[in-house]
């Protein structure tokens, strides 16, 4: 809105100098032609010949304010269209305001519910871990020969949380007694494959 309001200031200033232009040329002219015109027109004492001098100025000035009446009407057209613009992207960024607070809304509620829905599975985590480290320490109690007949018999995940959660060296004893294909197994439950 400043942006047209600066616009069409600076046009008033451009045509109120193309006036003052416009003015001094029929002046100058007036001038000009009375100065050459005078010694005839005092000598003829008719005032006929003076009107039809006068009468092109006249004309001329009439001319040029017609012309710029038109480039206010213009102005003036370009100005309310500007204005309706203005309103108009005014209205739409409201719109995209209200749209961006509704969406950033929505992802609120979603994170919550995806907060929500995490939670549990994360606490059944944190229990199987604790489950874990309790079936591992009664593991590394026991021969690793024993503990690898029944990891032989277990599920891969299963036998793979447990490992995960022994001692290293005991983990490493144990390893040695497993089925090479069920160590395979436990090998890619525990990389996740």
């Amino acid at each position: 809105m400043k942006k047209a309001v600066i616009a069409i200031e600076i046009l008033l200033v451009l045509l109120f100098m193309a006036k003052i232009l416009a003015i001094g040329e029929i002046v100058k002219r007036s001038e000009i032609s009375n100065y050459l015109l005078w010694p005839v027109t005092s000598a003829l004492a008719d005032s006929s010949p003076q009107t039809s001098v006068d009468s092109p100025s006249r004309d001329v000035s009439i001319d040029t304010l017609a012309s710029e009446r038109s480039f206010m009407s213009t102005l003036a057209d370009r100005g309310r269209q500007l204005e309706n613009r203005e309103h108009g992207v005014k209205f739409e960024e409201k719109k995209i305001n209200l749209l961006r607070n509704e969406i950033v809304a929505r992802i609120e509620v979603i994170r919550g519910r995806e907060e929500k829905m995490a939670s549990p599975q994360q606490s059944a985590g944190f229990e199987d871990n604790t489950r874990f480290k309790e079936l591992a320490k009664a593991y590394e109690a026991t021969p690793p020969d024993k503990v690898g007949a029944l990891l032989n018999k277990m599920d891969s995940k299963t036998a793979a949380g447990i490992i995960m959660q022994m001692n290293v060296k005991k983990a490493g004893a144990v390893w040695g007694q497993l089925n090479p294909e069920k160590a395979v197994e436990i090998t890619k439950a525990i990389a996740g494959i």
